[in-house]
C-alpha cells in the first residue's frame, strides 16, 4: 500500500476539522457550559492567588491571625473550622477585615494557635497558615507549610507541586517589593 504525501494531507486535514466541529459542538452544549465554567473559575483562582501571593501585605495578613491566637488561647474563640464562603458562620464579624479582604473559603483555627486561611481552587484548596509567636514544632516530622513566605506564615496547596516553587517565590518577592514602596 502506497500513501503519498496527498493523502496524509487530506486525512490530516480532515481529522482538524473534525476535531475543530467536535470543540464547537462541545462548547455549544450543556458539557461545553461546564467546561467554560471550570476555565472561568480557573482564571479566578489564578487571579486569587496572585492576590494572596503578591497583593497582600503578608506581615499584616500574620498579625491578623494572630490576633485571632490571641483569642484562641483567651477562650474567646473555640478551634474549629469557620466556614465563610458559600454561607458565611455568625463568628465572621470577630475575623479581622485584612483576612477577609483575601476571600477565604475558610478559616480553621487550632487550639495551639495555628490559623489557616483557606482558599477554593475548584478541586483542592490552598492558603496561608499562620503560626502564634513561640510556636514549636510538635514532632520531627512536623510540616509548617509547603513554601515559607515570611516567618511564621507558610503556604500551602494541596497536592503541591514543587515545579511552581519558582513561580510562587516571583510572586512573594513581588509582593514583598510593593509592600515596601507602599510603606
Amino acid at each position: 500500500m502506497k500513501v503519498t504525501i496527498n493523502k496524509v494531507l487530506k486525512i490530516f486535514i480532515g481529522l482538524f476539522i473534525a476535531f475543530t466541529i467536535g470543540l464547537a459542538l462541545l462548547y455549544l452544549t450543556p458539557h461545553g457550559k461546564f467546561f467554560r465554567l471550570l476555565m472561568v473559575h480557573a482564571q479566578k483562582d489564578r487571579q486569587k492567588k496572585v492576590r494572596l501571593l503578591s497583593e497582600t501585605d503578608h506581615q499584616a495578613l500574620l498579625e491578623a491571625c494572630r490576633e485571632i491566637s490571641r483569642e484562641i488561647f483567651a477562650g474567646n474563640l473555640p478551634p474549629t473550622r469557620y466556614l465563610i464562603r458559600p454561607e458565611p458562620v455568625p463568628e465572621i464579624s470577630l475575623f479581622p477585615q485584612l483576612i477577609l479582604d483575601v476571600e477565604p473559603m475558610f478559616i480553621q483555627t487550632k487550639s495551639d494557635g495555628r490559623v489557616s486561611v483557606g482558599m477554593q481552587g475548584g478541586w483542592h484548596h490552598y492558603g496561608v497558615t499562620a503560626y502564634p509567636e513561640g510556636f514549636e514544632k510538635p514532632s520531627n516530622s512536623f510540616k509548617y507549610g509547603d513554601k515559607k513566605i515570611i516567618d511564621g506564615l507558610w503556604y500551602y496547596e494541596d497536592g503541591y507541586n514543587p515545579r511552581y516553587n519558582k513561580w510562587i517565590e516571583k510572586m512573594i518577592q513581588k509582593g514583598k517589593k510593593s509592600n515596601k514602596v507602599h510603606q
